[in-house]
């Protein structure tokens, strides 16, 4: 059964902006109701009331994060598609990919990230009919919508490979922003030479990743490229 809910309602809200902290914190499996109803300044009775279970205040906390965070995720890849076509170019790929990956690696948006990253790693990991709901709702638009903005800004490379390349975009930016950790991956694989909490050098990095590999060129050149 789908549910639900009217955030408009001051109890909802302060719950729903006191898991979400929360989560972002600590992560969602370690979240108790009591320690979050006392965050939101709230009983337990009117959590009960509001939501009915701690799965179904999750999923009202991540439907109202996905619609929030992809409005703005792509207001932000909008503008940057008006100001190309106002300017008679096609879209630079790196600046359509910085806005895929700023609510994940964004100091300012990192604590909605965190929680986001949650999801998308429990829909791969342990998939359940609400996380099916949040996907295909808030995240397969979102996909549809970058193919398309990618197709854009690399004409040269075959309409079908940036299914793949979608594909393989997100386990990368959601592995990348997963690994928040002192002992992060690239710090003990470079022997401190480098270090996966540097939000900056991360970022860059993982920008000029993601434009070699989307931008590449197709086995198979797209119709019409092979005759030039």
């Amino acid at each position: 059964i789908k549910r639900t809910f009217d955030l408009s309602n001051d109890t909802k809200a302060r719950v729903i902006a006191a898991a979400t902290r929360l989560f972002a914190e600590k992560g969602m499996e370690k979240v108790v109701l009591r320690e979050l109803t006392s965050a939101a300044g709230v009983n337990l009775a009117a959590v009960n009331y509001h939501f009915g279970s701690k799965e179904a205040l999750c999923e009202a906390v991540l439907d109202s994060l996905s619609e929030r965070v992809n409005a703005r995720r792509l207001a932000h890849l909008r503008q940057v598609l008006d100001e190309a076509r106002r300017a008679g170019q096609r879209p630079a790929l790196r600046a359509v990919l910085d806005t895929f990956i700023a609510p994940y690696l964004d100091a300012d948006e990192a604590g909605e990230g965190a929680v986001l990253v949650q999801l998308l790693i429990k829909d791969r990991v342990s998939p359940s009919e609400m996380t099916a709901r949040i996907i295909r709702k808030h995240f397969d638009p979102l996909a549809r919508e970058y193919i398309a903005a990618f197709a854009l800004a690399c004409p040269d490379v075959s309409p079908d490979d940036f299914y793949w390349r979608y594909a393989f975009t997100y386990c990368a930016v959601i592995l990348t922003a997963s690994d928040r950790s002192k002992t992060n991956r690239i710090s003990t694989m470079s022997m401190g030479r480098f270090d996966g909490a540097d939000r900056v050098a991360r970022r860059e990095a993982l920008l000029d990743y993601l434009v070699a590999a989307i931008g590449a060129p197709s086995r198979t050149p797209p119709p019409g490229l092979a005759r030039r």
